[in-house]
């Protein structure tokens, strides 16, 4: 930490204390042995307390003419003038003149003395957050690299002035003003859903072009929320001067909440023609101005700049909402229990041309109904009320199961905050869901909900918390939603599509023997779909999907050969469709289970060799992923891919060694992944890899090692059947890995351990045998297998 915010931060807490002694008692302890630093704090302190309110910005860093040059050229880009400077560096525009295309970009380039590792680090974070904002009011990352060791990186240019500046200049109306101010907002509440705070929100990071379009420019200081928690003690976050949160004059980290504040005081700038200087320092207890705000308006901007951030707005979706219910005549929350005379002539506005058409309002002026009035009013607020928590429970629930879930569901570590959204989001859904007379778009959401929510406890190979018999509930209700909608809408996509993807989601909870029936009704409702919209993505992508399943069915019927060009087919149809951004990962991930699932195939059609192409092609296309970022779904992915070519390796000749390095690799990845938390799909993944490196281990001779690595799957699998002691798909889990771990125990010398295990499978298939639960291949090759082990460890 730079000693001038040390001694800042020092200040700070001192002048929170009256008595002299108290405050030298104070610098003494946190200064220690260091005297320079009691000198700057002692030098601080000697001058006017308000000045030092909040920590220093840009002020104390060197500027960047001091130490850097602009190159005139940055990676493919020409520099052709020089935007801004500020203290991390500058930003200049340049134009693309390699020859691929024209454009015209804005770079921000890192100052060359702040280019450590950790800077770069930073400025990687920073490019990795712009990345993945994909919102019309949040200015694009296009590119980015290092020049002269200095990091850049190259975003839309806009050609706009400071939304304050740009508002006076043109006049603009109240309703114009109220107009931006929105779209502001909801460029930040975007970033918000995507754990991504901004930090610095102020006039010239907010540019209106000459249309009238806002644009947020400078997440450069943001931090990913869930991140938060885990920065290096003492780093510090640039702040400005009059925009920023009380809190964070203090030292604390940046927070929707203080991003919150920031919007409050650029709400003052954009309303009330009243921009704050940057130097004005808040000081705690007081307030920023309102100025000729009315009453609504001033009382928006009052909660969105209380002193306590608990007192502010919870959500920058809270605080439009306020503003769209002073829009339309709607007493507004900011203002509380208001008086009824207030609550009635948000009434009278709202209504005032049935009220004039009537005679009401006459008699209501000259108080004939008084009483009327009153039971109006009362009346009025119960509805306001209603429709407010109505519309929060509605919000709230596709927030937790849409955006935030997505941006979630890719990270590792998360499925404790994964389990909690799903109990919220359950509780929202059932309120959602019991409304009388519920509309149609309401009960289409409830039903989608109810399908993301499912996902989240515990679908068959998704990362989930490893509940099924949860999720097969949240599935039923959201199957017999859309039934009723299809009776009432007969022909409508969107109602099919969702049915088809309902439908495949069953598929993988499903035993093996029933399979195919989910596979029939998806496809049935895709084809439907895609007759009533032709060309519908979504559906489109969800066929090619019921396509794939529909020849992993005929690999469980063991009919694999007949499934190769059914899956060769999908793959060949995936590849040819135009993906747009929404469905792309999705598409992906299904274009890698397709080359997965050919390759079981061709294997299990007999061409052990043959199917080494399809699992190498897959994995290379997870690498490449990999390679990108980080990500959960790609891991997962890998440890699909590195049992699958270790398996095969070894069994068509290849050295049982490369073999378990193959496998072994993939067990460290998921290891590593688990050890952020949790994960059902991925504890699968590392069990399916510890069954196979005991096979291995084995073959080269290490016996009691591969006992062992056996021993630790199977105990995996039987935690797994523990929660879920119905679920057939555990049940065939657990009784498959008996038969081999009977083998490896007998090898390894524990004959009575080994006929307990074979005993055991027998019992566990021959039950889902009875309950008609069972495939085909299954009763053909794995009963089989576990007689053939329980023959040689028990007789």
């Amino acid at each position: 930490m730079a000693d001038d915010t040390r001694a800042l931060l020092i200040v700070e807490e001192a002048l929170g204390l009256d008595a002299p002694d108290l405050r030298t008692a104070l610098i003494a302890e946190r200064c220690g042995a260091d005297a320079g630093l009691r000198a700057r704090v002692e030098q601080l302190l000697a001058l006017d307390d308000a000045v030092f309110r909040l920590t220093p910005t840009e002020s104390f860093v060197q500027p960047l003419s001091v130490v850097d040059a602009i190159p005139g050229r940055i990676g493919p880009y020409r520099v052709t003038g020089e935007i801004a400077r500020g203290g991390m560096g500058a930003v200049v525009k340049a134009e693309r003149d390699d020859g691929v295309f024209q454009q015209t970009v804005a770079i921000k380039l890192i100052r060359g003395d702040l280019a450590s590792e950790r800077a770069k680090a930073r400025f990687a974070e920073e490019r990795r957050i712009l990345a993945r904002l994909r919102h019309p009011g949040i200015v694009r990352i296009l590119d980015g690299g290092q020049v002269d060791n200095r990091p850049w990186l190259a975003m839309d240019y806009i050609d706009g002035e400071p939304v304050t500046r740009a508002l006076d200049r043109m006049q603009a109306s109240q309703g114009a003003r109220l107009d931006a101010f929105e779209a502001v907002g909801e460029a930040l509440a975007h970033a918000h859903r995507n754990l991504v705070i901004h930090a610095d929100l102020k006039p010239s990071n907010v540019l209106m072009t000459a249309d009238g379009r806002v644009h947020l420019l400078d997440f450069g200081i943001a931090r990913l929320i869930v991140a938060l928690d885990v920065e290096e003690e003492g780093d510090p976050y640039p702040l400005t001067k009059g925009y920023a949160a009380p809190e964070r004059g203090v030292g604390l980290a940046p927070t929707i909440a203080s991003d919150i504040f920031s919007l409050g005081v650029l709400m003052l700038g954009m309303l009330d023609r009243a921009i704050p200087s940057p130097d004005m320092a808040y000081v705690p207890g007081t307030r920023l101005p309102v100025g000729q705000l009315d009453g609504d308006l001033a009382a928006i901007a009052g909660r969105a700049l209380a002193e306590d951030p608990a007192d502010r707005y919870a959500d920058v979706t809270e605080l439009l909402a306020d503003v769209r219910r002073h829009r339309s005549w709607v007493p507004v929350k900011a203002r509380g229990d208001a008086a009824w005379r207030y609550l009635a002539g948000r009434f009278i506005r709202r209504h005032r041309k049935g009220l004039a058409l009537a005679g009401i309002a006459g008699l209501l002026l000259l108080g004939v109904a008084t009483f009327s009035t009153i039971q109006y009013v009362r009346a009025e607020r119960a509805r306001a009320e209603a429709d407010a928590r109505f519309d929060d429970v509605r919000g709230i629930a596709k927030f937790m199961l849409t955006e935030l879930s997505d941006s979630l569901d890719d990270a590792p570590g998360t499925v404790a905050a994964r389990a909690r959204l799903a109990e919220e989001a359950a509780h929202y859904l059932a309120r959602l869901s019991a409304v009388p007379d519920a509309p149609e778009d309401l009960r289409f959401d409830t039903a989608q909900g109810y399908r993301r929510l499912a996902s989240l406890q515990g679908l068959s190979g998704t990362s989930s918390l490893g509940r099924p018999d949860a999720a097969r509930r949240s599935l039923t209700r959201a199957a017999a939603l859309l039934a009723q909608l299809d009776r009432e809408r007969p022909g409508n996509a969107a109602i099919l599509e969702e049915r088809g993807r309902v439908a495949l989601a069953l598929w993988t909870m499903a035993a093996d023997s029933a399979s195919s029936a989910q596979t029939t009704q998806a496809e049935r409702f895709f084809a439907a779909a895609l007759a009533a919209e032709p060309g519908r993505p979504g559906a489109l992508l969800g066929a090619v999907t019921a396509q794939r399943n529909h020849g992993v069915d005929l690999i469980n019927a063991d009919q694999a050969a007949a499934a190769v060009p059914i899956l060769r087919s999908a793959l060949v149809k995936l590849r040819a469709m135009k993906i747009g951004p929404e469905l792309q990962r999705e598409a992906a991930l299904l274009e890698v289970t397709l080359l997965a699932r050919m390759g079981d195939a061709i294997y299990y059609a007999g061409d052990k060799p043959g199917a080494l192409a399809p699992y190498r092609e897959a994995k290379a296309i997870i690498g490449a992923e990999l390679v990108r970022r980080p990500s959960l779904l790609w891991t997962d992915k890998l440890g699909e891919a590195a049992f699958n070519l270790s398996s095969t390796i070894a069994e068509t000749g290849g050295s049982s060694a490369e073999a378990l390095a193959e496998a072994r690799k993939g067990s460290e990845a998921m290891r590593r992944t688990l050890a952020f938390g949790p994960d059902a799909a991925i504890e699968m993944r590392l069990i399916i890899l510890y069954g196979e490196e005991s096979l291995l281990l084995s073959q080269l001779g290490r016996r009691e090692e591969a006992a062992a690595t056996s021993s630790r799957g199977l105990a995996m699998r039987d935690a797994r059947l523990a929660v879920a002691p119905n679920d057939p798909t555990r049940q065939r889990d657990v009784a498959v890995a008996l038969a081999n771990h009977a083998d490896l125990l007998r090898a390894a010398g524990h004959t009575p351990g080994a006929c307990a295990a074979a005993r055991r499978g027998q019992a566990l298939l021959r039950g889902m045998q009875q309950g008609g639960e069972l495939a085909e291949r299954d009763a053909r090759v794995e009963i089989p297998r576990l007689d053939a082990a329980a023959d040689a460890a028990c007789n």
